[in-house]
């Protein structure tokens, strides 16, 4: 029996002294952020293997302000073993530098390994603005190099659709026009020998060049789009009315070198058969080009993304608010659309893509907004619940305890704990600092 007591009481004792990673957490988590940097690099040169040390390192070095020693901790890390905080935080570092190609690769990266959760939810709406930023200074850049544009070097197979002119519509019906387009781009995307050119980038340069609809549609206005989009071919179109429950979508397509067009001649249907009149554009637009379609191509084109009109024209309110820089209407416009049709994804997709509308002032937040959100929500997804980290890997080192992991690495089944020497086996349940 005291044999027993002596061998938890060690154990306890061991439980109770923290590590110097957690050591070096808590110092970042209190802001003593040079101590935290002393501590975690004598974690290191103990456990130079250990990524945690390292991304904690990272975050200390940023929460400091010396990002290249925050760099060089994170990118050690992620060659270790790569995971959301540790590309959160490079994306946080390349933000700060304005880089925003890095920023968003960074970002992605993280969303890929964690992409739930509070903090998963801020990345992505923070992503999407990141991205909208960066497309819009790319756009101000093609312009401002406009002259030095080499058409010969376009890619052949590159292919732009342009916002239709819906502005003979009636007013409440003009959006579809946008809808319309959306679908168009979707459906080539879908072909092999296509490179479809980002709407968002088409949004900016468009935006950029203030024009309007009815006059990018114009296909003399055209030949420009394309060569500051980079693209070989620009599908332009206008729908208007044909009767009095008819839609008509006159389409051409311009090539960007010699500025030569081709029409597609005009596509009719009822309103309600929207799809129907937006695919048969599709197909007459694939016809010209000569582009020989797989069946796996053409089934997927010929895919209804949904049968509800109602739907159909929420989410092209939506195109339209988004595109004029009011997220928050495009939103209640996207899940309209998911309320019509619950099985719209692209509505889904569009809602998880602007995120939670932003909370506690008006505006989308700031970069500073951003950064003091996500750090201190990361922080609390990192708390430990249950075992101290250091708690876990003295009984896991004194052989009374194994993580997952170690199930796999010395073949020990979950559900058979380790028995000590002379049949003394200690199970230890809870928080044993009490913390």
């Amino acid at each position: 029996m005291i044999r027993k007591f002596l061998v938890l009481l060690l154990i306890l004792t061991a439980g109770c002294t923290q590590s110097l990673y957690m050591q070096g957490r808590r110092h970042v988590d209190e802001g003593r952020y040079d101590e935290a940097v002393d501590v975690l690099y004598r974690e290191i040169q103990e456990n130079p293997a250990s990524y945690e040390a390292w991304r904690e390192l990272g975050v200390a070095y940023y929460e400091k302000g010396d990002w290249i020693k925050a760099e060089d901790a994170l990118k050690q890390a992620n060659n270790i073993r790569p995971d959301a905080r540790t590309n959160l935080y490079m994306g946080l570092i390349f933000e700060q530098r304005k880089d925003y190609e890095g920023a968003i690769r960074a970002y992605s990266s993280s969303l890929n390994m964690k992409s739930g959760g509070k903090t998963g939810d801020m990345i992505r709406a923070h992503l999407n603005r990141l991205v909208t930023l960066k497309i819009k200074e790319d756009a101000k850049e093609a312009i401002a190099g406009e002259a030095a544009i080499d058409v010969a070097s376009i890619p052949d197979n590159s292919i732009a659709v342009i916002d239709f002119d819906g502005s003979q519509l009636p007013e409440d019906m003009a959006p579809i026009s946008k809808g319309l387009a959306e679908f168009t781009a979707i459906d080539l995307s879908k072909v092999a020998e296509l490179t479809v050119v980002d709407r968002m980038k088409i949004d900016a340069i468009l935006s950029e060049l203030k024009l309007s609809a009815s006059q990018y549609a114009d296909r003399s206005h055209s030949p420009r789009v394309g060569r500051l989009l980079g693209s070989r071919r620009v599908v332009t179109g206008t729908v208007l009315s044909a009767g009095e429950d008819g839609l008509r979508l006159d389409g051409a397509i311009v090539n960007t070198v010699d500025s030569t067009t081709g029409l597609t001649g005009p596509t009719e249907g009822r309103m309600e058969s929207f799809f129907k009149i937006q695919k048969d554009f599709v197909f007459k637009v694939l016809d010209s080009l000569g582009i020989e379609l797989t069946k796996d191509e053409r089934d997927a084109i010929e895919e209804v993304p949904t049968e509800s009109f109602l739907a159909f024209m929420a989410y092209s309110r939506g195109l339209d608010y988004q595109s004029r820089g009011m997220p928050d209407a495009a939103r209640r416009e996207f899940r309209s659309a998911g309320g019509h049709d619950k099985n719209f994804a692209q509505a889904a997709n569009k809602i998880q893509a602007l995120g939670p509308a932003p909370t506690g002032g008006a505006g989308e937040p700031s970069f500073d907004g951003f950064e003091a959100s996500v750090t201190s929500e990361s922080e609390k997804e990192m708390e430990v619940t249950g075992l101290d980290g250091v708690q876990t890997t003295t009984l896991i080192n004194s052989g009374y305890i194994r993580n997952q992991t170690d199930y796999d690495r010395f073949g020990l089944s979950p559900y058979k704990p380790p028995v000590v020497n002379e049949g003394v086996m200690v199970i230890i349940r809870g928080d044993l600092d009490a913390q």
